[in-house]
């Protein structure tokens, strides 16, 4: 049976009007509907908020990252986005010397060696104390000197007369049996003493008024440690020490708390003072 094109579309019309074959919505269609659309949303806002965390991760981390390449001559370190590179030499290289093995880890706590940080001064050790030794105090130059055989113009053994005749001058005379005091000054002496001369031998003590001090370096201050290294004879005596100056003189050094506060030369050839 032959049917037109016509009559087929017809019948195909009817056929899809026909009410039987709709399939009704469930009441909540609309409802499931809206639900699954959201689900979807949240779902690919999600997708993308991950991924964009994920790139940010690996573009910090790769720029970050750095690359080091150890080879025979030389450490060469490249970050990973090629945006530095830098070539360190080895440190243990000369010429004509091959480079050397790394140092072995340590396998201790006791094989570490902390070395101190750059630009940092070495540890110094503790400054010696400043206490010298006796002998090596410095020596007293402050004063006149007195030699061991005078003072000035005033030599030991020389009559009143010969003195006199050196530019000294006597006062303040104090006369005994054998020897006369006095004071002596002038131009031939630095400083003015107070003098003993002996009639029959002369000049036999000279102290000067003024801190004077010794060849040696032995003065007013010096202590009496000092005293006894610079001259090694000198003995104790009574509110001082004695110390040979020469073979015929020897000096007198009176002392209190502070060090020496008097020197007196006298002569050993002599027959005023004990």
């Amino acid at each position: 049976m032959n049917i037109s094109e016509d009559e087929l579309e017809q019948r195909l019309r009817a056929l899809f009007a026909d009410e039987r074959l709709d399939l009704p919505p469930p009441p909540d269609a609309g409802t499931v509907i809206v639900a699954g659309a959201r689900r979807r949303r949240h779902r690919r806002q999600g997708a993308l908020t991950a991924v964009g965390v994920a790139a940010a991760v690996v573009f910090v981390a790769g720029g970050l990252t750095v690359v080091r390449l150890h080879t025979d001559e030389g450490t060469a370190v490249m970050s990973a986005d090629g945006a530095s590179i830098s070539v360190k030499p080895p440190e243990n290289l000369t010429p004509g010397r091959q480079p050397q093995p790394p140092a072995p880890a340590p396998t201790s706590t006791q094989d570490i060696d902390v070395s101190p940080p750059a630009g940092s001064s070495p540890s110094r050790t503790a400054p010696p104390s400043s206490a010298q030794p006796p002998s090596k105090l410095p020596a007293v130059l402050s004063g006149p000197l007195l030699a061991s055989d005078g003072f000035g113009a005033l030599k030991l053994g020389m009559s009143e007369a010969e003195l006199t005749a050196q530019g000294v001058t006597f006062s303040d005379e104090q006369a005994g049996a054998s020897c006369s005091t006095y004071t002596a000054q002038g131009s031939g002496v630095p400083a003015a003493a107070t003098v003993v001369i002996s009639k029959a031998v002369g000049l036999t003590v000279v102290t000067p008024e003024q801190a004077a001090h010794t060849a040696e370096g032995v003065g007013a201050g010096s202590t009496k440690e000092q005293v006894l290294a610079t001259y090694p004879e000198a003995k104790p005596e009574p509110g001082g020490i004695v110390a040979p100056a020469r073979g015929t003189s020897e000096y007198h050094f009176r002392l209190d708390d502070t060090g020496v506060v008097q020197t007196s030369l006298m002569s050993l050839n002599q027959d005023c003072a004990g």
